[in-house]
């Protein structure tokens, strides 16, 4: 009950629902079918992650206390807010970081969050509070987060558990329509065992589900999903990366970015491409399989059509 109040109630109702506004779609019959076999390439690490610029501005809060009882009183000025925003970083479920910002001198203020090789953007609330739930992807988690052009926290947390979970992450420019899907025990698109944005758990493996975060709007966007296993049953999932398009995407190409926690000792990010069919065409999807089975090799994908296995 723990975990699936902690995911759904707050990973994503916050912010999965807004990256994955083309899965939902498509998972609910409005989206066309199948473009046909996927043009996806994989590529080296790229030299950065997403090219996040850091936008925002300090607001500095004064207030006046006044004397009701006295109107001759003077106004006095009472002392300044405390605007020295604060990082903390706890462990829970899962291998799950709990991360709390308290910058109430940042209100509404765009924020970049990074661990390891994710990357992500969000923005605080009216008070300048953020929350949110980051699968831990290394056993030493590094937690960076830059508020502003001035702001800069940080925070490092021993995660032991990190190494019982498998995770698979992707992240990409807000505006382009990517998803990732897992699927259980042989489960098929829409099946029980299919665990995506909209559906992030399956009944009968809750121990493994998706996280969602990042926030589509302001200045160059940045979501990401990640999907978490337990090691010990990870053989019995297989994951895709999803592209759907639209008629108005013919002949465009779409990049992300994919990560693992296979080998945490070498960098495993990699670049996919995505190549939407040349114009004139109608809406599809486009899917490439992942492989993320647990060993020392780097991660690597294959193009397929949706429901497939990897090819060799």
């Amino acid at each position: 009950m723990e975990r699936q109040m902690i995911i759904r109630g707050v990973a994503v109702l916050c912010a999965g629902i807004s990256a994955s506004f083309f899965a939902v779609h498509q998972l609910s019959g409005t989206a066309a079918g199948s473009g046909g076999p996927a043009e996806a390439h994989l590529h080296s690490p790229p030299l950065q992650v997403m090219g996040a610029s850091l936008v925002g501005a300090t607001l500095h809060l004064t207030s006046e206390d006044t004397t009701p009882e006295d109107d001759a009183a003077p106004h006095r000025m009472i002392d300044t807010q405390d605007c020295t925003p604060s990082l903390d970083a706890r462990l829970s479920v899962d291998a799950l970081i709990a991360v709390v910002i308290d910058a109430p001198c940042h209100p509404d203020t765009r924020l970049v969050i990074s661990h390891n090789d994710l990357a992500f953007s969000a923005f605080t609330q009216h008070d300048g509070s953020y929350s949110a739930y980051i699968p831990a992807l290394s056993a030493l988690a590094q937690i960076d987060v830059f508020l502003s052009d001035d702001v800069f926290l940080k925070t490092i947390l021993d995660v032991p558990e990190a190494a019982d979970h498998l995770r698979v992450a992707i992240q990409w420019n807000g505006q382009a329509p990517f998803a990732l899907h897992a699927y259980h025990a042989g489960a098929g698109y829409g099946d029980l065992g299919h665990v995506h944005a909209a559906k992030p758990f399956d009944p009968q493996q809750e121990d493994a589900f998706l996280i969602s975060l990042g926030e589509n709007r302001g200045p160059d966007p940045m979501v990401a999903e990640i999907y978490s296993v337990p090691v010990s049953v990870s053989s019995q999932s297989r994951v895709e990366v999803e592209l759907q398009f639209r008629e108005a995407d013919c002949g465009q190409d779409f990049s992300a970015f994919l990560s693992d926690t296979r080998n945490t000792k070498s960098a495993t990010l990699k670049e996919l491409t995505f190549a939407a069919p040349e114009c004139p065409t109608d809406a599809g999807m486009l899917v490439m399989a992942v492989d993320f089975a647990p060993n020392d090799a780097d991660a690597t994908g294959l193009p397929s059509g949706p429901g497939e296995n990897p090819q060799d």
